[in-house]
C-alpha cells in the first residue's frame, strides 16, 4: 500500500507552475526545470535532452553537467538508455535497476562504471503537437522509482513542457521584435545614406554592407549608426 500522502504532494505542485515561470527565455527556463526537478523529486539529478539530426543526445540542460554528459556519451557511444529509448519511441521509460537491467548489457556495464547512476525514468515532452524533448530524472539508489515517485515525476514533466513551450514562444516572438526592429533600423540607415550621397535605394545598401564587412560589425549596427558608412562609392548610381 502506498505511504504517499496527497496532501503533501499538493503542497509540493501548488507553486511549482509559478516557480518555472519565473524564467522567460528556453536556457534559463530549462536549467530551472531541472534544478527545481531535483528539489522537488528527491531525486540525484534531472535533464532535458533533445536528438540532434544525426540521432547524437544534445543536453538542453543538466543538474549535475559533467555527470550527465557522460550518461550522455556513454548513451551515444552505446545506443542505449532510458532517454534514447524515450525520444525515440515518444513513450516513457524506466530502468529501476541499471546495474542489473539486462535490456542495455553494454550501456549498463559503462555507466555503472562512470558514473553513479542507479536508476533513471525519462518522459517525453509533447505539448499542442510541438515536441520539447525528454524530461530525464535520474536517482544514486536503484529502485528510487516508486510507483508514487513516478506519478510524481509525470506531474512534474507536465508542468515542464508547459514552462519550456512558453519561454520556445518567448523566445520566437522576441526574435520577431528584433528581426522587425533590425529591418526598420537598416531602412532608416538605407534613405540617409540614400540621401547623404545621392546614390540608388540598391547602391545605399551595397554601401551598408560594405561598411559592415570592413568594420566587422553587424549590419544591423552599422544601420543603426544611421549612414555612418565609408566614403565607398559605388560605380554605378
Amino acid at each position: 500500500m502506498s505511504t504517499v500522502n496527497p496532501h503533501h504532494t499538493g503542497q509540493r505542485f501548488a507553486s511549482l507552475a509559478w516557480d518555472l515561470a519565473q524564467e522567460t527565455a528556453s536556457a534559463p527556463t530549462a536549467q530551472r526545470v531541472v534544478d527545481l526537478a531535483v528539489k522537488t523529486i528527491s531525486c540525484s539529478g534531472a535533464a532535458v535532452t533533445t536528438l540532434r539530426r544525426n540521432g547524437t543526445l544534445k543536453v538542453i540542460a543538466a543538474s549535475d553537467p559533467a555527470v550527465l554528459s557522460a550518461a550522455a556519451r556513454i548513451a551515444d557511444r552505446t545506443g542505449q538508455s532510458s532517454t534514447k529509448a524515450t525520444l525515440t519511441a515518444k513513450a516513457t521509460t524506466v530502468n529501476n535497476d541499471v546495474e542489473h537491467d539486462p535490456r542495455w548489457d553494454q550501456y549498463r556495464r559503462l555507466i555503472t562504471a562512470d558514473t553513479p547512476i542507479r536508476s533513471t525514468a525519462s518522459f517525453y515532452l509533447a505539448l499542442a503537437d510541438v515536441e520539447l524533448g525528454a524530461m530525464s530524472f535520474y536517482s544514486h539508489r536503484p529502485q528510487f522509482f516508486t510507483p508514487g515517485v513516478l506519478d510524481d515525476c509525470a506531474i512534474y514533466a507536465d508542468h515542464a513542457a508547459v514552462a519550456l513551450k512558453a519561454a520556445r514562444a518567448e523566445d520566437r516572438s522576441t526574435q520577431l521584435a528584433e528581426a522587425v526592429k533590425s529591418n526598420r533600423e537598416i531602412g532608416i540607415a538605407t534613405g540617409i545614406v540614400m540621401s547623404r550621397y545621392a546614390v540608388s535605394e540598391d547602391a545605399a545598401f551595397d554601401m551598408l554592407v560594405v561598411a559592415s564587412s570592413h568594420t566587422n560589425r553587424k549590419l544591423r549596427e552599422i544601420a543603426a549608426a544611421t549612414g555612418d558608412v565609408p566614403s565607398w562609392r559605388p560605380k554605378h548610381t
